[in-house]
């Protein structure tokens, strides 16, 4: 009975890792590093959304740690102000599970309309797209041989190219994100025309920044992520608490994702039906111009892919005049 439970947990954790699979393919996954002051990797009217400078955020997600081959991702990107309403930005990063591997890369424009003259103020529009691509390899060569015609024994290479389109709105202590990924795709060598050629996927966010004392903020926020053909929409519930102490920032919170479908399988005569759900722990330092901050994620509910999570560590600098330093409580500008 042991064995027959513990089989159908594993092929449960197949599933569900495949699932996650088709929806990240080609692209970039979503977690939850955006919430470390690092909302231009999901939008791309972020770039250069504050007023002067250059933002560099740098981040390492890795899980299943000690095991040889674990799932990886490494990212950077850099986003600026370029004049009184343009920005550019640029994102590289690696993503690897196992033998399959994905690099990939985007450069963004963004147009930001000021409906206030003085700087003291945040009340900004912006549009922005990115262009990019996403190149993908399944190395079978280390694989023994078989009379699968799926297996060929060689590594296998496949690429993809992309433009995202995004608005966003600013206004003090609120912000508002609607992005479009994938609007145009263009795939090559992708064998899966339904799930692959055009999975659009819409993402939506909106938050706000509540000054509860001279130094002392909330941000709760919420973010929808619809997919193309997957039937499984999700949505971040996160708290935020921000606290500032002279010329350093400390910020605390939880994230909570939730599946708004259910996972349906079935081992035999056990079935099986259970909505995605995880936690994320987060915590993050900005001291002058340097951020760091770590999160770590905790699958919930029944069935656990990985009881010992998932750690994500940011690292930044903010390079700014000294014209101009919004304070937090001013938001994610």
């Amino acid at each position: 009975m042991y064995s027959r439970h513990y089989l159908f947990t594993i092929k449960l954790g197949i599933i569900i890792l495949c699932v996650q699979t088709l929806k990240a393919q080609y692209r970039l996954p979503v977690y939850t590093d955006y919430l470390t002051d690092n909302y231009y990797i999901l939008h791309p009217a972020m770039a250069g959304a504050h007023y002067e400078g250059m933002k560099v955020r740098s981040s390492y997600r890795t899980q299943w740690l000690g095991t040889p081959n674990a799932p990886s991702m490494q990212t950077f990107n850099a986003h600026a102000r370029v004049g009184d309403r343009s920005g550019v930005g640029g994102m590289f990063f690696h993503d690897k599970n196992g033998f399959q591997s994905q690099l990939g890369f985007q450069a963004t424009y963004a147009h930001h309309i000021n409906f206030n003259r003085s700087r003291t103020e945040i009340n900004q529009l912006s549009f922005g797209f990115s262009g990019g691509g996403s190149f993908y390899r399944h190395d079978q060569s280390g694989f023994d041989p078989t009379s699968d015609v799926l297996v060929q024994g060689t590594k296998l290479n496949s690429s993809s190219y992309f433009l995202d389109l995004g608005l966003t709105y600013n206004y003090f202590n609120l912000y508002a994100h609607l992005t479009v990924r994938n609007l145009v795709f263009v795939g090559n060598q992708i064998n899966d025309e339904v799930i692959l050629s055009k999975p659009k996927r819409v993402l939506a966010s909106v938050g706000m920044f509540m000054e509860m004392a001279s130094r002392w903020a909330l941000e709760p926020s919420i973010l929808a992520d619809f997919i193309q053909y997957v039937d499984r929409p999700t949505v971040d519930i996160s708290l935020k608490s921000h606290h500032d102490l002279r010329s350093s920032q400390f910020w605390g919170g939880l994230s909570f994702r939730k599946g708004l479908t259910n996972t349906l399988t079935q081992y035999e005569t056990i079935p099986y039906a259970e909505p995605y759900s995880q936690l994320t722990l987060i915590t993050g330092i900005r001291h002058n111009k340097w951020m760091f901050s770590y999160t770590y994620t905790l699958g919930l509910g029944d069935k656990i892919i990985n009881p010992s999570g998932f750690h994500q560590f940011t690292l930044g600098i903010d390079i700014l005049s000294d014209e101009f330093r919004p304070t937090f409580i001013r938001g994610i500008l």
